[in-house]
């Protein structure tokens, strides 16, 4: 099994935010089973508290379920319990680094390595106010975090209004060469042979209110990733 620990100051807002939203993909991947995720805090000024409310409306207009959870001060021997330990910002991972006495095993990141921004922080929405915008840098950080633990990539084709937004989470997701063009013969070409992220992906297919031919294209997005063997539908 391996162990996911996420680190903010507090453990009320952007780390448990974090570890609803890894379960989420874990389990929508059908890999919860083989992870245990938690999430802890620096300070010890909430511990013993839950999610902080205007966090937690947040999480539950977006059906994360943060029920039970209340906030605790992560701890020396964490160091040993987890295989990874990730912070919010450069202040959690100074505080980490002092508990631990630095990282001789390389455990401790930051959220966003995982976004491809290893010199970016994710801020305090206590401070900032910005629930919203935080749970959205969470969202998008843990995706990666989910490729880099399981070669998963999640393929959201909800709020695709038309074809060329289709082939935008395509390019965003699969790290997508701008030369390679946008059609069903390229994306088999880089299914089957040129390089790409992700090894499976589980695809959301469009609403009920998408066009008709937005619908009909994104079925045969799909099928191309089905016959390779590396897609699935949600």
């Amino acid at each position: 099994m391996i162990k996911v620990l996420f680190i903010c100051h507090g453990n009320i807002c952007r780390s448990p935010a974090a570890e609803f939203v890894l379960q989420d993909l874990l389990s929508r991947a059908g890999l919860s089973e083989e992870y245990q995720i938690e999430s802890a805090a620096t300070s010890s000024e909430e511990i013993g508290n839950p999610v902080y409310p205007p966090m937690r409306r947040v999480l539950e207009q977006r059906n994360y379920d943060c029920t039970g959870k209340t906030a605790r001060r992560v701890i020396r021997s964490d160091y040993d319990q987890f295989d990874l330990i990730i912070g919010m910002d450069d202040e959690n991972i100074w505080d980490m680094r002092r508990l631990f006495h630095g990282d001789p095993d390389g455990k401790l990141h930051t959220l966003l390595e995982f976004d491809d921004r290893p010199y970016e922080e994710i801020p305090d929405p206590w401070y900032t106010r910005d629930f919203s915008g935080c749970l959205d840098e969470i969202e998008l950080a843990c995706s990666g975090l989910m490729e880099a633990l399981t070669g998963v990539v999640f393929l959201d084709f909800s709020s695709c209004a038309d074809i060329s937004d289709l082939y935008t989470e395509l390019r965003r997701k699969m790290n997508w060469a701008g030369w390679y063009g946008e059609n069903l013969d390229a994306l088999h070409d880089i299914l089957t042979g040129l390089p790409h992220r992700g090894n499976r992906f589980i695809i959301t297919p469009p609403g009920k209110d998408a066009p008709a031919e937005v619908r009909l294209y994104a079925e045969k997005i799909s099928s191309v990733f089905l016959e390779s063997g590396k897609g699935e539908l949600e």
